[in-house]
């Protein structure tokens, strides 16, 4: 068998005459991205085209890799590339049910501006934060202008919350219906919430970088004195004092879930639950009631499936599994 990390999951692929049967480690709703994943395949004996009856060695690892993205992007598949081949033995390993962990992040793009041309498809477009809901005094002009400075979603917030799920629990509270897992306990072995860039995937430098000015409209732009004390806020002027106390995060915000196992939409689930958290709407302590709750009414409806991509699968070797009498594992699905 050939164990390769690619795209998507169980399918079979026409080699020749015949019909090969390819098993994925994971499986993922439409609309979802991996990163990385992991199929394995049990090719056929290898035979001489000049003597039918005589069995050949089997290809090195790199020479299938070569060949399968060489028909790959004949086929018109160019967003699906094998970056890694090894052989296995094909009666000690499965590509999912070997597996030992898995990696989930999503993407947040939160801004009152839609994401780039390129993004789109690729990030949840998050439009409203806890710049938007400031108590009556936290802004400048003493009310709470959804368009004050600090814009955003407050990432040490949503961080506490995400402290109350990593764990063993039982997650009937991020449990899709639908599920197909005999039990609702799942264990999380780290949930992570980060401020990061958008990861623009083009130009990868910016225009203004490049050229030997900077823009100024200062001539032209015309402002009014609210206006301009935001600005002064943002630049750190004189009204600085008078900013929220917590600084939100806009632009990119990226949450990693690693894990054995995960349910049925548990991740998108808990996802829109620390958006939530970071736009005020929750407050963190309440994460612990929310699992006791054990319903998923009591959250809010799940992100979408284009934030959300595949990590990776992982294989530690601590998984035992045979072809004889193979226990199948529950791995859940996102």
């Amino acid at each position: 068998a050939d164990a390769a990390p690619a795209g998507g999951g169980e399918g079979a692929v026409t080699m020749r005459s015949s019909s090969i049967v390819t098993h994925g480690s994971s499986r993922t709703d439409a609309g979802v991205h991996a990163l990385d994943n992991t199929m394995h395949v049990d090719l056929p004996p290898r035979v001489s085209r000049r003597e039918p009856t005589r069995t050949l060695p089997p290809h090195e690892p790199h020479v299938v890799a070569s060949a399968l993205n060489h028909f790959l992007k004949k086929r018109g598949a160019p967003d699906v590339a094998v970056t890694r081949c090894i052989r296995v033995d094909p009666d000690r390993f499965h590509a999912r049910f070997s597996a030992t962990g898995r990696t989930y992040h999503y993407r947040m793009h939160v801004s009152p501006t839609p994401p780039s041309l390129f993004e789109r498809g690729r990030v949840w477009h998050v439009c409203s934060g806890a710049g938007d809901r400031l108590g009556a005094g936290d802004s400048p002009r003493g009310d709470s202008s959804p368009m004050y400075g600090g814009w955003g979603l407050d990432v040490d917030a949503m961080r506490r919350a995400a402290a109350h799920l990593v764990g063993t629990h039982d997650f009937s509270t991020f449990r899709a219906n639908g599920c197909q897992a005999s039990s609702p306990v799942r264990t999380l072995w780290d949930v992570r919430v980060d401020a990061a860039p958008s990861w623009p995937p083009f130009p990868a430098v910016p225009s203004t970088d490049l050229y030997p000015g900077r823009d100024d409209f200062s001539k032209v732009e015309v402002t009014t004195a609210t206006e301009r004390r935001r600005a002064r806020v943002a630049e750190g002027g004189k009204d600085r004092a008078r900013a929220p106390r917590e600084p939100l995060t806009s632009g990119g915000v990226v949450i990693t879930a690693v894990g054995p196992s995960f349910l049925y939409h548990q991740v998108r689930l808990m996802v829109a639950t620390l958006r939530a958290v970071g736009a005020g709407e929750i407050d963190p302590a309440r994460v612990p009631e929310l699992l006791a709750a054990r319903t998923p009414r009591a959250v809010p409806a799940m992100a979408p499936a284009h934030g959300l991509y595949l990590g990776r699968v992982h294989y530690d070797g601590t998984r035992e599994w045979s072809s004889l009498g193979a226990v199948p594992v529950e791995e859940g699905a996102d």
